[in-house]
Formats: structure tokens, sequence, C-alpha cells
């Protein structure tokens, strides 16, 4: 009799002698995937070999989970015969208070494999068993105020009573019913900078302004944020599809829910807020921390939901900013695809890139090329190049009129002035107006 493959969910022993490496195997399944199930008395191929089953086998199992196996499980263990008469053990266990240990030690299920957790993944672990930080977590200031909150709650048809009743049901308070880190992000007094920073060009080398819309409660701080982000929305008319097209600057929804998942599952107990950043070209929504370790990178992406702030998503959540359909994601990928996020080392970016060259960033090319005392023709060889980058010398010199000598003269005195430069190889030469 076959019982099939190892895999990450499956493991098999042959004998009671390797109980204690079953068991780690289990431990490793559920910090995996929240169950699991070993077989004793089968060899690493499937096949029943059987075991010897004593009067006392199974309660021995039992009281080795017990005894060596934290957060306690209650496993289902069960003796078994095979077609043929051979005996063996299976030991099934479901668990959702990750992270489990076998004997004081960590493992996470990797195909048919445990691999020993470090401490960072140990940390991932700990930090997406459902322990909501915030929550636990007492607020440094007690002497709390709501109105700007109530007033908010207010505007949108929400009329609560501002008492302990509301502060408990919305896990404004710990256990010890003092205020957490979650009402000090909703309080008047919460003195989080959340700042929207923008830049001449597409890197972060040209500094243009910062405007700071933090120091106030954490909605208010997300609200004046949209509203601000909303005023840099541009429409114009499209018509490259033979009709007539209004044709956005950017997709205000997708910003609207990378912005709240980066404000709702940041990871606040570091103090970094979330923050946006404006290019020439994109918007950027940049958030610390990272996916739940459970949480698989497919499931990310087709918007299952796992909110890393519990108590501060609820809220959220009631005052209408987010949703737990998981929405938000797929409504990005959909528009952008999968390419729009960045996660790595403790950030989760998300990229939404323009339909088009804002017409603020035309205007200050403009005023820019204005101010250099440019001459006609050196503005007209700077608007071909910056329409057609990978266009030869010679086919600007056709098209203003003038000889390929002339051309070359000006394009090495706008190099000089800064107002261009180039990159790859001469065969392949890409223009760019700076």
């Amino acid at each position: 009799m076959n019982l099939g493959m190892e895999n990450e969910f499956t493991e098999f022993k042959e004998g009671m002698a390797q109980l204690d490496k079953a068991l780690v195997s289990l431990s490793a399944m559920l910090n995996r995937h929240d169950s699991g199930t070993v077989y004793i008395g089968v060899s690493d191929d499937g096949e029943v070999i059987g075991i010897d089953i004593g009067s006392s086998t199974l309660e021995d199992i039992r009281n080795r989970i017990r005894n060596k196996l934290k957060p306690r499980i209650v496993a289902d263990i069960r003796a078994h015969v095979s077609e043929d008469g051979k005996h063996y053990i299976s030991i099934h266990a479901e668990g959702y208070d990750s992270p489990y240990s076998y004997d004081d030690r960590y493992y996470v299920r990797n195909v048919s494999s445990n691999e020993s957790v470090d401490p960072d993944m140990l940390r991932s672990m700990f930090n997406s068993a459902g322990n909501d930080v915030l929550f636990e977590m007492e607020s440094l200031s007690q002497d709390l105020t709501f109105q700007s909150l109530f007033l908010y709650m207010e505007s949108i048809n929400l009329h609560p009573r501002m008492d302990s009743g509301f502060f408990s049901s919305h896990k404004m308070v710990n256990r010890s019913g003092k205020f957490n880190e979650t009402a000090y992000l909703l309080s008047d007094q919460c003195d989080v900078v959340i700042q929207v920073v923008k830049f001449e060009g597409t890197s972060k080398t040209n500094l243009s302004g910062r405007t700071d819309f933090g120091h106030k409660s954490l909605p208010i701080a997300v609200d004046a944020v949209f509203e601000h982000v909303k005023s840099l929305q541009e429409t114009k008319v499209d018509m490259s599809e033979g009709f007539r097209k209004n044709l956005d600057l950017f997709d205000f929804d997708s910003f609207r829910e990378a912005w709240v998942n980066a404000c709702v599952h940041n990871d606040w107990k570091s103090y970094m807020p979330p923050s946006v950043f404006v290019f020439d070209d994109r918007i950027e929504v940049q958030s610390y921390g990272q996916i739940p370790f459970k949480l698989s990178m497919e499931k990310f992406y087709t918007g299952h939901s796992m909110p890393v702030n519990r108590s501060l998503f609820e809220i959220f959540e009631a005052l209408g900013l987010t949703e737990q359909s998981g929405y938000g994601v797929p409504k990005i990928v959909e528009k952008y695809g999968r390419n729009a996020f960045d996660i790595s080392e403790g950030i989760v970016k998300v990229v939404i890139p323009f339909a088009f060259e804002p017409e603020r960033v035309k205007v200050r090319k403009n005023n820019r090329m204005e101010g250099c005392n440019l001459s006609e023709r050196q503005k007209e060889i700077l608007r071909f190049l910056k329409n057609n980058d990978r266009t030869k010398l010679q086919v600007v010199a056709t098209e203003i009129g003038v000889s390929l000598s002339v051309i070359k003269k000006e394009v090495s005195e706008l190099k000089k002035a800064g107002m261009l430069t180039s990159e790859g190889s001469s065969r392949n030469t890409r223009w760019i107006v700076l």
C-alpha cells in the first residue's frame, strides 16, 4: 500500500525511533500552512512498511507532543491497518497560533524538508501571527483627545458617543484598559510626520518641495493627502485610437488604494510613517514592513486580505477608508501590472506611472529653456530630440534644414549648457533632454 509522496503537508517516518523528527516536521508544517500530517511506519517513498503498536504507543506520542510542541495543540493520533495487514500511525494537527516550536526550536516546511528559522524569519512569523502590536502597545501618553476624529465621523454621517464603550469596541484600549498605539494614531495629539515630497526629474537628486500633512489624527492626514494628490490630476484628449477619449494623468483609484494600504499596514512600531513621492513621470507610495509570512505573493496579488494592524484596519474600515474584500491590490495590478509593486528589505513601494508628461513639468522645462538664452534653433533641436530620443543627428539636420556639422556644434553647446545629454553607443544613442 502506497500513501503517495512527501510534500509541504505530509511527512513519512519508518519507525518510532524517528518520532522527534516526525514532530519537528509537524511543527514546521503548522508554521507554513496551519496544518500537517505525519505517518509513522511508512518509508520515504510512501510505501507502508508497518510498525509494532503497543498499548501505550499512541499515549506516548500524545505526551511527547504535549511536552515539547508549543503552543499546545490537540493532535488527531490514529492507528491504521493497511490492506495487507501492516500497522502504521497517522498524526494530524491544525493550529492557527504560529509560530510553533518543537523542543524550543523553530522550523518551517519548504517542499518536503524542514528548515531552521533564522531570527529575521522568526520575527516575521511573530508579526504575522495575528498579534496586533498596536493594540497591545500602551501609548506613552494617556492624556489623549479625539475631537478631530469625532468631527470627521460626523462629517460622514457617523454619530458615536465618545465614551469607554466606543474606545473598547474599536480596540483603542489594551487589555489593561490603557490607551494603546492605535488610539495614539487616531488622537489629536498624534505627531507623526506624513509628507508628500516632490522632485524635479525622475530621481531623488533634485528636491523641489515637501508638504507636511502630519501632526493630526491619522485618518485626517490620510484624507488631506488624498486631496493634495487629487490636485495633481490632469486630463487630456486622446485621439490615438481614432475617436475622442479623455486620458487621465494617473488612475486616482489605484493611488487611493495604495495610500490607504500603506497607512493601514505600515510597520508603525518602527515609528517610520509612509510617504508619497512625486516625480516628473510617476508617483511612488512607500511604506515600511513586509507582507505577512503566511501570505504568498500569489495570494497577495490576487487580493487575499491579512491585515497587519487589525485594530487600525477595523477603524479605517468603519470610516469607509478601506474594506475587507482585498479589492485594492488587484485593482492596482489590473491597471499597472504586478511590476507596480516593489517589496524588498522591509520596504513596500507602489509605483504609479503617468500616462503623459504633466503640464507643470512642461511649463518648468519651457521656463528653464527660455531662461538659458537659447537660440530658436537650439530650442527646436531640443524639442525634436525630446520627441525622437533615438534619432540620428543627420535626421535632425534634415528636419531642421541645416548641415550636419551645424547640428553637431549646436548639440555640443547644449551639452555644455547642461540642457542635453546622451547615453549608449554612437550607433545606438539615446538623447536625454534635461
